[in-house]
């Protein structure tokens, strides 16, 4: 199981930043904006939401950032990250917001065995959405601006200083070959 989630990290979050030809800042930014959308509670239009603020900058405002790398970047939040993800947002926005009643499994049985008791099955929607919006929405909109935010900073800055020393080193590691010298890890024919 390790093999496979280390597998399965380099080929989906790594790799991309590695093998991308943008320049550092492109890939640094594209890295950044894909944790924030990653560290929100938008799974299943965070790729929309990336590839909308991508237009955004490259034709409205006149910058780039790397659109492939930011994309992988929001599985960092996937179908087994959300349930934890998602708890841990809606406990932060519930501690920062003081909420007096908190989610707990009884308060959620109650809302729930209430809109099932409702006369119109309209008002049953209505006011089930605004409990999933609203209710619990919003604190974990706020819990999770404490993890986006300066997840998007510390991700853009660790991805520039790591991949300009990487890049550094593949620099380094071609003029080492093209100038006929053998790699010390690669055996003498």
């Amino acid at each position: 199981m390790s093999r496979l989630l280390k597998y399965l990290l380099y080929k989906k979050l790594i790799r991309p930043i590695t093998r991308s030809e943008g320049s550092i800042r492109q890939v640094s930014w594209g890295v950044g904006i894909g944790v924030f959308f990653a560290l929100t509670p938008t799974v299943g239009i965070q790729m929309y939401a990336v590839a909308l603020i991508w237009a955004l900058c490259r034709y409205i405002l006149n910058t780039h950032f790397n659109l492939p790398v930011a994309i992988a970047m929001v599985w960092i939040s996937n179908p087994l990250t959300m349930i934890p993800l998602y708890y841990l947002f809606l406990v932060s926005g519930y501690a920062f917001l003081e909420t007096q009643e908190k989610l707990s499994f009884a308060l959620f049985e109650k809302e729930l065995s209430s809109f099932s008791q409702m006369e119109s099955a309209w008002d049953s929607i209505v006011e089930a959405t605004r409990f999933l919006i609203i209710d619990l929405g919003w604190p974990m909109v706020v819990g999770s601006l404490f993890f986006a935010i300066p997840g998007a900073f510390l991700s853009y800055w660790i991805t520039a200083y790591l991949l300009k020393r990487y890049r550094l080193q593949r620099l380094k590691h071609r003029q080492f070959v093209a100038n006929g010298s053998q790699p010390v890890d690669q055996p003498v024919n």
